[in-house]
């Protein structure tokens, strides 16, 4: 099951084919073993943009913002959907331990994916880039920064929270970073995770938020939804 290894971060197949990363020190993968890019676009694309397309069917661009930049493995599935639906993307990504070139070069390098992820990867920091696509028009914005520091950029309509889970990395779950989550977002925007806790549905109803469980990826029952009414 493990094609390839960089120090302690070890690239791993998943089940639909896709690749995702383990890390013995947290012991946790960077997406569902069942699926990564299954399970990605399960929640990001489907019930992220997909469900915001749907109500802003005349909107000519989408403010995206993700916690956690990793792999990049939902900035590429938002290249596809950007490609495939001609709606222009401004993607805003915080992202405090940056993988190496080098790492994402063997884990994109025969997937179709390669020159989309070195641009990405390989771009700079701290200023807006342009990612050539075929169709539309894709931005994105990679802050280098701890996600309780960072600066939450304004007019958001779709967040993407891809952090590692409650119980590895419970401080980026709570209250005190989904308000200025709230505050940024337009009314209308969404909010979007793999994790369907209930101490974390309590949060985002607790700064105002309407919040779904919805039916999960493979292998996982729910997610959630939330919406700035």
């Amino acid at each position: 099951m493990i094609q390839e290894e960089s120090g302690e971060i070890r690239v791993v197949e998943t089940e639909d084919g896709s690749r995702t990363l383990y890390l013995p020190g947290m012991d946790e993968t960077y997406h569902s073993t069942h699926g990564a890019m299954t399970e990605s676009r399960h929640v990001y694309i489907t019930n992220g943009l997909d469900f915001w397309r749907a109500e802003n069917p005349d909107a000519t661009v989408v403010r995206v913002f993700e916690m956690g930049l990793g792999t990049g493995t939902n900035a590429m599935l938002v290249m596809d959907w950007c490609e495939q639906t001609g709606c222009g993307v401004e993607y805003y990504t915080v992202e405090k331990f940056p993988l190496s070139q080098t790492l994402m070069q063997g884990y994109w390098g025969d997937t179709g994916y390669a020159e989309r992820s070195e641009a990405l990867h390989a771009s700079a920091w701290e200023q807006w880039i342009e990612i050539p696509l075929l169709q539309g028009e894709f931005k994105v914005f990679k802050h280098h920064c701890d996600i309780q520091t960072a600066e939450i950029p304004a007019a958001l309509d779709v967040v993407f929270w891809d952090a590692f889970g409650p119980k590895k990395q419970d401080g980026v779950w709570g209250a005190a970073l989904f308000e200025p989550i709230f505050s940024a977002l337009s009314v209308g925007g969404i909010f979007v995770t793999y994790s369907a806790a209930g101490d974390v549905k309590r949060s985002l109803q607790s700064v105002g938020f309407g919040v779904k469980k919805l039916d999960g990826p493979p292998y996982k029952r729910h997610m959630l939804r939330a919406q700035k009414a």
